[in-house]
């Protein structure tokens, strides 16, 4: 994603919850570590199914460690096997700092991936009591990996069902190019 908004709106689809014990043993993290009073983990859609599952604080999130033989023995079993992990903050415009894992799917980290957050502003539009809404959110992702990437999701909700999601932002380039077609 770069310095455009998403044009075409998705639609959320939710489904399965995930065992709070997965993440944080996919993660190297304490169940503790895990906010469940807003929403447990569970996999969420506008397009790509990505587990979504909230963390306590921000120091939690920059703990995070992921495990490959749990993502490749449990996670791979799951009916996503992508994970967001996140946290809301309030940090000078910032609203929410995330981290996607794949390491099976050779991404051991992602700096900057649409697709989830896409699916999480839904879901955190979802979550509000507010028949009609429309929200917005600013994410950093790819903080701790030394690319951060900053996304602007929203989202909108009308007789309390999210009828679109849009997600753009900036990242950080990892490489350029050109290509000639005769």
């Amino acid at each position: 994603v770069t310095g455009a908004r998403l044009a075409a709106p998705q639609l959320l689809t939710l489904g399965v919850e995930i065992p709070a014990e997965l993440i944080a043993s996919a993660c190297s993290l304490s169940v503790d570590d895990i906010e469940t009073g807003n929403h447990p983990p569970l996999v969420a859609s506008c397009g790509a199914p990505f587990i979504l599952a909230e963390l306590k604080d921000r120091a939690r999130l920059a703990a995070a460690t992921v495990r490959s033989d749990v993502f490749v023995r449990e996670i791979s079993r799951q009916p996503a096997t992508s994970l967001l992990i996140y946290t809301q903050v309030d940090e000078g415009g910032i609203d929410i700092r995330a981290r996607m894992f794949a390491p099976h799917h050779g991404i051991p980290e992602d700096p900057a991936t649409g697709s989830a957050n896409v699916a999480l502003i839904g879901l955190l539009a979802k979550l509000r009591p507010d028949p009609d809404l429309r929200m917005s959110k600013t994410i950093t992702q790819g903080v701790e990996m030394g690319r951060p990437s900053l996304l602007e999701a929203e989202a909108e909700k009308h007789n309390g069902t999210v009828t679109a999601t849009y997600i753009g932002g900036r990242c950080v380039p990892v490489m350029s190019g050109t290509i000639e077609l005769n």
